[in-house]
């Protein structure tokens, strides 16, 4: 934020792609290097704290927008949006280390999320609005149940690797900014809330199109890459996965209130989510500003716009009055007149000529002598 609104909208292109650099790659590139020169960044305070609060909003608003989209795939890179705000946030906390983890871990159960999706919308016919799915965990129980996987470990169910990244996070924040802290704990809680939407919406219930009424699932070449993400999305949190890799935050006693905390926000995501959405064949909440993702694509529209018309009337003035002119009609101007004096000493009078030749040996005399 307030630089993110070029990734929901590359999510139009393939799944695959999507879940390879819009997941794992390309968008942890910019938290990497914020890693990276973590030795720069960790010398100033007020960096950090701008950081922090950067990935605080970020994490915030994405997940907020995330709560009334519709399209699977946007649900998902608000998602990402979301997670990477709590990756800038752990830089921010001067945690490059929790960072990485974090980032270790998305990478995993955002891919297999994506070629979830992928695999969902390939067998209905290119369908992505969650609102015309239903019914699917009977017809793809492979999708479902990998899906599902990743899920909990977005989330941060106890088990999952999501729960131990995101509650290094949390901890963190626990100890070196409380409201950090309250506005991580909400996001974790807004996840809960739009994955438990997701999954209830398209998974459970009856089927809303016949797309839905009729899907299989998907085939092996699709299906086997969900089963084997899956697997670094349960586990990729423990320990000999951990500390192969990465070097974990010190763990303390009275952290354990942490993954309390962590836990209730995301019972209470979970339930609200599923008594909020069962059973249901439309949006029961309507709320514009969200799905409207806070009206930021319209103000940069209307920004470009009125920026645009400012510097092209200020290009044709210039491209008028300066260029065309100041300089063209000036040069040429310049050069008419001084043809035009030339002119007038082309007489053809041999006597004129021998005294304008009379007067420059003059100049030129006085000149060397005088000067």
């Amino acid at each position: 934020f307030p630089l993110h609104v070029w990734l929901p909208d590359a999510m139009e292109g393939p799944t695959p792609v999507s879940a390879l650099i819009h997941a794992a790659t390309m968008v942890a590139a910019g938290v990497y290097m914020l890693v990276r020169v973590g030795f720069l960044i960790d010398v100033s305070l007020g960096a950090l704290h701008v950081i922090a609060w950067i990935g605080t909003v970020t994490a915030v608003l994405a997940a907020l927008m995330a709560t009334q989209q519709n399209d699977i795939k946007r649900i998902l890179a608000y998602s990402t949006l979301s997670q990477l705000g709590y990756m800038v946030m752990a830089v921010g906390l001067a945690s490059g280390q929790a960072a990485m983890f974090h980032l270790f871990t998305h990478a995993a159960f955002k891919a297999l999320l994506f070629l979830g999706s992928g695999s969902i919308i390939f067998m209905l016919h290119h369908e992505q609005d969650i609102w015309r799915m239903g019914g699917l965990a009977k017809r793809l129980p492979i999708t479902f149940l990998t899906f599902g996987v990743g899920t909990l470990a977005l989330i941060g169910f106890p088990g999952f690797s999501g729960f131990f990244s995101k509650d290094a996070i949390l901890a963190l924040a626990w100890e070196r900014s409380l409201p950090i802290f309250v506005c991580a704990a909400f996001t974790a809680l807004l996840t809960a809330f739009y994955m438990t939407r997701l999954v209830v919406v398209a998974f459970l219930g009856s089927p809303r199109s016949q797309s839905a009424a009729h899907g299989s699932e998907s085939p092996a070449v699709m299906a086997i890459p969900l089963v084997l993400l899956a697997i670094p999305a349960a586990l990729g949190g423990f320990g000999f996965f951990a500390n192969r890799f990465l070097v974990l935050p010190n763990e303390k006693e009275h952290l354990l209130v942490v993954p309390a905390i962590a836990f209730a926000c995301l019972l209470v995501g979970v339930i609200s989510a599923a008594l909020l959405y069962r059973n249901r064949s439309s949006e029961p909440i309507d709320i514009e500003l969200f799905r409207n993702r806070f009206y930021i694509d319209e103000f940069y529209s209307w920004l470009i716009k009125s920026t645009q018309g400012l510097l092209a009337s200020l290009s044709a003035f210039v491209d008028r009055w300066v260029l065309d002119g100041a300089i063209v009609r000036g040069l040429s101007s310049g050069t008419w007149g001084s043809g035009f004096l030339l002119r007038l000493l082309q007489v053809g009078n041999l006597q004129a000529y021998g005294f304008i030749f009379g007067l420059g040996i003059i100049g030129l005399i006085y000149f060397t002598v005088f000067h």
